[in-house]
């Protein structure tokens, strides 16, 4: 609610998508999470971060371009990252995600050889997206350890679900 009323008086440079509503996917998700487990998020990324126990005066001052804020100010609302807390970024490029998560539970697999897990969060406008196939696919004929979580609120932008996507259970896809 910050973030909208500094942004509403201009304070937030670019643009900013918030997370209000949605917050409990995110900590029902992250609440069953390991400190080591990691996290891909989204443009909606603050519900995220806040879940896997990010610090909220550092996350405010990075959406308000401060040095003192998680990427030095340079990210902004859409790109926070800690690689500490396993918040691996968000994404502001619609299901860019996935694959990045694809890539981290490979590493999992085959480098680390850890029980550690991916939580990979993308709303229902990222499963039309090649990336969304193509990181699924990658994810299950690799079985590795990603739980691919849908934040499905029935849009993609602007367009209803039910106009954009011949099935009407999104999960069928996986």
């Amino acid at each position: 609610e910050t973030v909208v009323e500094y942004f509403g008086r201009g304070m937030v440079r670019g643009s900013t998508h918030v997370y209000l509503g949605e917050e409990a996917i995110a900590d029902g998700v992250c609440r069953e999470l390991r400190p080591d487990d990691y996290v891909l998020s989204t443009h909606r990324g603050h519900g995220h971060c806040i879940a896997k126990g990010a610090d909220i005066d550092r996350m405010l001052a990075e959406v308000l371009g401060r040095a003192t804020g998680y990427c030095r100010g340079k990210g902004g609302s859409m790109h926070i990252a800690d690689f500490a807390l396993g918040v691996l970024g968000a994404n502001g490029e619609v299901a860019g995600g996935i694959p990045i998560a694809a890539g981290a539970g490979m590493a999992i697999r085959l480098i680390k050889k850890t029980d550690q897990v991916v939580a990979c969060f993308f709303g229902d406008g990222a499963s039309n997206r090649g990336a969304f196939h193509e990181g699924l696919n990658w994810a299950a004929v690799y079985q590795l350890p990603i739980v691919f979580v849908i934040e499905h609120n029935c849009y993609a932008s602007t367009m209803p679900t039910t106009a954009s996507t011949a099935v009407r259970d999104i999960a069928a896809r996986a």
